[in-house]
């Protein structure tokens, strides 16, 4: 593994799973919110991308079954069968698009087991490397040239939650710096923000961004809030302030997504 500071690959962790989870990030269980039947651990891996089931294979049925003494061998089935057979298996503990609580207690004591804690370090340690590389390549065109703790974490989410940029260079954020000036750029980002209309959470959010974010970006954190804005543009256009939102909020250490305030000074951001 690369020579990413543990303390970076701390934050991440803890920044973003906090969007979708609370508490022990490791333990994270939610329904079919999604559709992917159940989501779980870290970074939310689940059954309908197949994300989850390798890793329940490789701890192996006795760790399951004594981790879920009521679970354990629907879990197993579910991730040993094709995904449609899984996700139905899955979806019979719920009511609605939430775990029932016994089925949700089970599938948190399983993840935070010894044996998934390691299985998810494991993927944890792929996508830190992913990120870390991507920051390296957009701290290149940056003076000193040497990632930061807050674009490592800003390139984890990305990793973790989008893939890539989608072509995206910093090439494309300086010419959005020149063509706004930077005193203008992030009046820009904002006043998107701000123009988003309806009455969902997102939306709110949004507008509560475009009033903190504005005119308190400058530097790297400008870079990044550009970056986000430029990549939330390549997203549906229904979901573009949904983006925006939770990567402006890496980008300047604080922001509201998902209807909750979130500061990330406490990790260095």
């Amino acid at each position: 593994m690369s020579n990413i500071p543990s303390d970076w690959i701390k934050a991440a962790v803890a920044i973003t799973p906090s969007f979708e989870t609370t508490g022990d990030p490791y333990m994270g269980a939610t329904g079919d919110f999604d559709g992917m039947g159940i989501s779980c651990g870290a970074l939310q891996w689940n059954i309908g991308m197949s994300s989850l089931q390798p890793m329940v294979k490789n701890v192996g049925k006795p760790v399951v079954k004594q981790a879920m003494p009521q679970f354990g061998e629907e879990l197993w089935t579910a991730c040993n069968s094709p995904i449609a057979a899984g996700l139905k298996v899955v979806r019979g503990w719920q009511q609605g698009i939430k775990l029932k609580p016994n089925a949700k207690a089970e599938l948190r004591a399983f993840m935070g087991t010894p044996e998934m804690r390691a299985q998810q370090d494991i993927k944890i340690g792929e996508k830190a490397e992913t990120a870390f590389k991507m920051a390296s390549e957009w701290a290149a065109n940056i003076p000193g040239g040497v990632p930061s703790k807050r674009s490592f974490c800003w390139f984890f989410d990305i990793v973790t939650q989008n893939g890539n940029l989608k072509g995206l260079t910093f090439k494309d954020v300086a010419n959005f710096l020149e063509q706004n000036k930077p005193d203008k750029s992030d009046d820009f980002v904002c006043d998107f923000l701000a123009s988003r209309t309806g009455n969902s959470g997102h939306v709110r959010d949004a507008h509560k961004n475009a009033e903190l974010w504005r005119n308190k970006a400058d530097g790297a954190k400008l870079e990044l809030l550009v970056l986000s804005y430029l990549r939330a543009q390549l997203s549906k256009a229904d979901f573009r302030h949904v983006v925006l939102n939770r990567k402006g909020a890496i980008a300047m250490g604080i922001g509201h997504v998902n209807s909750g305030e979130r500061d990330f000074s406490a990790h260095g951001l």
